[in-house]
């Protein structure tokens, strides 16, 4: 086990590297998430919510802080081990010393990691730019959110990875299957509303509103989010299973 566990941080200290070094790939990774908070709240600065005495950035913000931990944990997560089991390096780690699951670990925490630094640096800019800040009493609530939706949407991440068929479909499939929802969901406008009933319903049943909401209660009061909470649970359950029954190590 120790050495497992060695070898999963050695992969980790790896993935970062290797990471870092692809300079386009780790700026999109960051510069996409900042570039929406920074337009959009833009836009937004001295609004309210309809009826209420609450800022838009003060909503807009933490959403932005859960689009960056889609992003990270699930776009970029299915789309890379995507393209690693399309270009045969998942089959060749295989036939390595390097226990299969020390593999996965590794590139998980090292997706942890980026994840982390990515909400950090948001959570700092909406802060500078925009004076949002989570409420006293709500870096509780901001690390909870954080862990149940990386935990959620890496899970999440690996499944998709099983059902893109090619390594230049991976991009667009991860972000198609999130991205519509987003929108509709109102993670990119806070007074976003007049969807159908049925519609609605349908965006409640996804895990993105559910962190969106889940990171906005570190930042405004909100009832107990048993719903949100549940939610990330059940998708996480659906997606370890999904992963189980169909993640593959060759193409």
């Amino acid at each position: 086990m120790t050495r497992s566990l060695r070898l999963a941080g050695r992969q980790a200290l790896l993935e970062q590297r290797s990471f870092w070094r692809s300079t386009e790939y780790a700026l999109f990774t960051f510069v996409f998430p900042l570039m929406i908070l920074l337009l959009i709240g833009a836009a937004n600065v001295g609004s309210y919510l309809p009826g209420t005495h609450v800022k838009n950035t003060t909503v807009f913000v933490p959403s932005i802080l859960a689009f960056g931990v889609i992003v990270s944990a699930y776009v970029n997560l299915g789309s890379k081990v995507a393209v690693l089991r399309h270009d045969g390096v998942l089959k060749r780690i295989r036939t390595t010393p390097l226990p299969s699951a020390s593999y996965l670990g590794g590139l998980l925490a090292s997706t942890v990691a980026t994840t982390i630094f990515i909400t950090a640096c948001t959570g700092l800019i909406g802060w500078l730019a925009f004076g949002a800040s989570p409420r006293p009493g709500g870096l509780a609530a901001l690390a909870a959110g954080l862990t149940l939706g990386i935990v959620c949407f890496a899970t999440l991440g690996l499944a998709i990875s099983s059902v893109i068929t090619s390594a230049e479909s991976a991009g667009p499939v991860a972000y198609a299957s999130f991205l519509p929802i987003a929108i509709i969901s109102g993670v990119f406008d806070p007074t976003f509303s007049g969807l159908p009933q049925w519609l609605s319903r349908a965006v409640d049943a996804f895990p993105v509103k559910a962190l969106a909401q889940l990171m906005q209660g570190a930042y405004t009061v909100r009832p107990f989010p048993a719903w949100d909470l549940v939610n990330l649970g059940a998708w996480t359950a659906a997606g370890a299973g999904f992963v189980a029954w169909r993640f593959r190590w060759h193409s």
